[in-house]
């Protein structure tokens, strides 16, 4: 069995793969019928397997339906999420604290200090979300006679959740745009000396000298001296490869925190216009639940790649 295929056993059974992949459905049928092209290419599709063209009016109703359940079921999948929210936010909160007590004396830049805290208002924010959103689940099911809260309470806490929420995106998109400037500004360079790594680190202008160095022994005779043309050699074989994994390692931080960054972006759309912040058609929140669902989904996917390899 391929590792490719292991993986994506891995995501479909992964409660947050899972939710992922209604995420997915549910922003393409939210597409499907916000836009006259992808419905009446859906409708195209549809009548190559039916006896007779479906109706246009009863397609929109069975995808708006459609809508409707893929949105209950995902749901489902948060209905405790808000306990790891919190969780975290608590976890962030006390190791902050612990942090600031040994670096009493220490000054940093204000935006330094203001990171740590945007990713806990971002954990909280969220826990809040998820908790006022698990609070209206039984009155989702729309049983008759079922219901914790009125109709006016339970629209009322959906509009407070979704603005819980983009207040969460906010304070998430800024947490990662901060991020990405402490990786590039504080992510230690390769040192000069013997102490970095096996063997030390030197700047481009020693490994040229290096090099020289090298050659110019080529030009004398001598084991020892041969010797030492290989061991120079070998350094900078070596140094060159250590700053070939330090620029790889910088760039895939900086590559998830602006995916990260890039989703929360998108993602405001989707609370902005429930709460009225926000002017945008459906078609566009479908849109942009698709762009971001995929961005997100890709940090489970690489997760569940991880846990596979892992198990080999």
């Amino acid at each position: 069995m391929s590792l490719w295929f292991e993986q994506f056993i891995k995501f479909t059974t992964d409660s947050v793969g899972l939710e992922r992949t209604f995420r997915l459905f549910q922003a393409a049928v939210q597409i499907f019928s916000s836009f006259a092209v992808p419905f009446d290419l859906l409708l195209y599709v549809l009548s190559l397997s039916a006896a007779e063209a479906p109706s246009p009016l009863a397609t929109r109703t069975i995808l708006k339906a459609l809508n409707q359940r893929l949105g209950l079921a995902r749901r489902f999948f948060r209905v405790f999420r808000f306990l790891e929210s919190f969780n975290a936010a608590q976890k962030l909160y006390a190791k902050l604290s612990s942090a600031s007590g040994q670096k009493a004396g220490a000054r940093q830049p204000a935006w330094v200090r203001l990171e740590p805290w945007l990713d806990i208002s971002a954990r909280t924010f969220n826990g809040m979300y998820l908790l006022l959103e698990a609070s209206t689940v039984v009155d989702a099911l729309q049983v008759p006679g079922l219901s914790v809260w009125t109709a006016e309470q339970g629209h009322s806490i959906t509009i407070e959740a979704q603005r819980f929420w983009l207040f969460s995106l906010v304070c998430g998109l800024l947490y990662n745009l901060l991020e990405m400037v402490n990786v590039l500004a504080h992510t230690p360079v390769p040192a000069t000396g013997e102490g970095f790594g096996a063997v030390g680190e030197q700047p481009e202008d020693k490994l040229e000298t290096a090099e020289k160095s090298s050659r110019s022994l080529d030009e004398k005779a001598g084991d020892e001296l041969k010797k030492e043309q290989e061991r120079l050699r070998g350094i900078v074989k070596i140094r060159k490869e250590q700053r070939r994994l330090w620029r790889r390692e910088v760039q895939g931080k900086i590559y998830k925190l602006g995916r990260g960054a890039a989703a929360n972006a998108i993602d405001i759309i989707l609370p902005g216009s429930v709460v009225g912040w926000i002017n945008v058609d459906p078609g566009t929140v479908g849109l942009a639940m698709f762009v971001t669902t995929i961005l997100t989904g890709k940090d489970v996917w690489e997760r569940c790649g991880q846990e596979v390899s892992a198990s080999k």
